[in-house]
């Protein structure tokens, strides 16, 4: 019998994130984030997931429940 590998799973009372990602970046986006969530009010992380979420909205691909959803002229040949 195969065991699956354990997998965090982040949960800080806005929902469950169980992936990781990590980006390479220009230096100072990591303050940028900062300073953008400390005006937000909220987590570095939570300010970041909107920001991906209204990015990918924007470009007519949306998360929803974990499934892509793509709409309008957004394109198909997604992976």
């Amino acid at each position: 019998m195969q065991q699956e590998a354990y997998r965090p799973v982040i949960e800080d009372g806005r929902g469950i994130f169980p992936e990781d990602l990590r980006v390479k970046a220009p230096r100072g986006m990591r303050q940028a984030i900062a300073k953008a969530a400390e005006l937000d009010h909220t987590t570095q992380a939570e300010w970041t997931r909107r920001a991906l979420l209204q990015c990918l909205s924007a470009r007519g691909v949306k998360l929803r429940r974990g499934r892509l959803e793509l709409e309008g002229n957004a394109d198909a040949t997604t992976s």
